[in-house]
């Protein structure tokens, strides 16, 4: 069986125990050659058909192995004296026989446990090696800030520490000169600010100078054109005379002996004595009774603004009373030729008020200008022979134009 259809080696501890049994006795011959073809034909499908597994492999072995054991146990009941043997060598044999099959079997599913245990193996490593790729990615920030912190805290630390090397050296007279410097700068900073406070009072004063100018100036104007306004058109020095073909007769006193007495002395005053700025006592144009009129003509045309009456106190009057001072005033405007008349206004003249009272015309500055004015006495203060006028004022612009 060895030679014929096993290969050499299969079994090489059972053939040489079953030919010494087939030497001894007939029986035992016959069983070690079943055994011994049992043990071919295993061995054969063990090793020569490599294509089986381990499982049907032993299944086979234990079939044989099943249909054998009849034979031998016949054996044994034909010769008690050698069946002892014989079944010790069936024993051995098929412990042998089992050792052998096991032993294939292993080697047949040892390929693929190992694979197995590879691949498992690698799954463990491929595992193992995430993790560590996890724990690496984790550690390397912190491993970079600690190379980083130790590369950079000594350069850190290198000027503080050569600056606690320096401050000893400096000297107490550089400490004294620091000092002092410190303290002619703080001096001269109090210095700067207070120059800073006085150029800020004096633009505030050159502010305040530049609006005082401003109204200086404005007064200046508004005065200049109160001047103009209020400077009198009805001066004898300036031009202006008396119209006398249309003005009142003068008081005449041929009537009463005592002013005849008195004006033998004197004449009466002419009506240009309202023209001229003496006031003195007496010295007025006294106009025939309580009612009259005279009119001025102008150095110019003059766009009136207003006209102003002046008497005397009662204190100096030389009769004791002011009652031929003008009450009831009118004002006119006359053209060049006399023949029209404008009203301006009417006013009365008050003896217990001012001496000078000014009278503003209604629309002034007129738009048109005039270059004649009538002043209209309606009446006066209860002196019915004649009423004093001491002087008359007219105020406005001139325009620039001739005379007629």
């Amino acid at each position: 069986m060895g030679k014929g259809g096993g290969t050499p080696g299969s079994s090489p501890a059972v053939l040489p125990s079953l030919a010494a049994a087939a030497t001894a006795h007939p029986l035992a011959r016959a069983s070690a050659q079943a055994t011994s073809a049992h043990l071919g034909s295993c061995s054969v499908g063990t090793v020569g058909n490599r294509h089986l597994s381990f499982s049907s492999h032993r299944k086979l072995c234990m079939e044989v192995e099943l249909v054998e054991l009849p034979s031998v146990s016949t054996a044994g009941s034909a010769a008690q004296g050698p069946a002892k043997w014989l079944a010790k060598a069936t024993e051995i044999a098929r412990t042998v026989f089992s050792l052998t099959c096991h032993l294939a079997g292993a080697l047949v599913s040892l390929p693929r446990q190992l694979l197995s245990a590879c691949i498992f193996a690698v799954q463990k490593m491929a595992l193992q090696k995430k993790r560590f790729l996890k724990v690496f990615l984790l550690l390397l920030p912190v491993a970079l800030a600690g190379v980083y912190c130790g590369t950079s805290l000594p350069a850190w630390t290198m000027p503080a520490k050569g600056l606690r090397e320096e401050l000893p050296r400096v000297s107490a007279a550089d400490l004294k000169t620091l000092r002092h410097s410190s303290a002619l700068l703080a001096e001269q900073t109090q210095k700067v600010q207070l120059l800073l406070e006085e150029v800020a009072q004096l633009r505030a004063e050159i502010r305040s100078v530049k609006e005082a100018q401003k109204v200086n100036q404005a007064a200046s104007e508004m005065a200049l054109e109160v001047l103009v306004e209020m400077s009198d058109w009805a001066l004898k020095s300036s031009g202006a005379t008396i119209d006398a073909q249309r003005t009142s007769e003068t008081y005449n006193c041929k009537e009463n002996w005592g002013c005849r007495v008195l004006w033998f002395f004197r004449t009466a005053n002419p009506p240009d004595t309202i023209l001229q700025p003496d006031v003195s006592p007496g010295n007025c144009w006294p106009l025939q009774g309580h009612q009259g009129q005279v009119v001025i003509r102008l150095p110019a045309r003059v766009h009136l603004t207003a006209v102003a009456v002046q008497h005397i106190a009662k204190e100096v009057s030389p009769s004791g009373t002011v009652i031929s001072a003008p009450r009831d005033i009118a004002v006119f405007g006359v053209d060049a030729d006399g023949e029209e008349e404008t009203l301006l206004g009417t006013f009365t003249y008050d003896v217990a008020q001012e001496l000078i009272q000014t009278f503003p015309l209604k629309n002034a500055p007129l738009p048109r200008a005039f270059s004649r004015i009538k002043l209209l006495v309606k009446s006066n203060w209860g002196n019915p022979a004649y009423t004093c006028i001491y002087r008359v004022q007219v105020h406005g612009k001139s325009k620039p134009e001739s005379l007629d």
